[in-house]
């Protein structure tokens, strides 16, 4: 409950995809199958984002290989969807190409954290996680489609339910959202959904698509 994790119909995945490639080509002339178009599912649970994605047809046969090597990013903090998630990912691979190749492109991390300010990703314990997590920081992200977390606040001391705390991407939300709010419970704010909506905004920069399932109301 506290990190807030929900899984995701394949409906509505595969409509959030073909929804996200509609609106590439339309604003930047190009699609998810474009050579540099950097895909980034942030929360990825069991991985059906990019499972579904391989699956779709969306990314041509000729650009397969070249997207899986190199264009297309997951992240997962709880270590047994970390797990699942790979094994899906390598699986729909295999199945749409008959070749196994793992993937490299997913990281067990907290994404919110790793872009924190002096934060310090484990070198010791997971160095190669790290080596991924410091190149998937260096791309220049132009998609994000995922399912975030939600999670606003306790109702009581009791829950142990708490918001983690992250300085760095919750300054933005005061310097942005906050500051142009009329709400007077400004705390809700910090719900993890709208923390994936500031902290995806920030990550494409200038340029891109962030395709999300959201509640409805902010």
């Amino acid at each position: 409950e506290r990190l807030g994790i929900v899984y995701t119909p394949v409906p509505v995945v595969d409509f959030i995809l073909r929804s996200a490639d509609a609106a590439l080509r339309r604003h930047f002339g190009q699609s998810l199958s474009s050579d540099g178009v950097q895909i980034l599912d942030p929360f990825t649970g069991t991985g059906t984002f990019l499972v579904r994605l391989i699956q779709s047809g969306l990314i041509t046969p000729e650009a397969l290989a070249r997207k899986y090597g190199g264009e297309l990013h997951a992240n997962e903090l709880v270590l047994l969807a970390y797990y699942i998630a790979t094994v899906n990912i390598e699986t729909a691979y295999h199945g749409a190409t008959g070749t196994y190749r793992p993937f490299d492109g997913m990281i067990l991390v907290d994404t919110f954290q790793m872009t924190e300010d002096g934060d310090l990703v484990d070198r010791v314990v997971l160095p190669e996680n790290n080596e991924r997590a410091e190149r998937q920081l260096a791309q220049p992200i132009q998609v994000i489609v995922g399912n975030p977390p939600y999670s606003a606040q306790q109702d009581s001391e009791n829950d142990d339910n708490k918001n983690l705390s992250y300085p760095t991407l919750d300054g933005r939300i005061r310097g942005t959202y906050a500051e142009r709010s009329n709400a007077k419970l400004l705390k809700n704010l910090y719900d993890s959904y709208i923390r994936a909506i500031r902290w995806a905004s920030d990550r494409i920069e200038d340029r891109g698509i962030v395709a999300y399932v959201t509640n409805g109301s902010f």
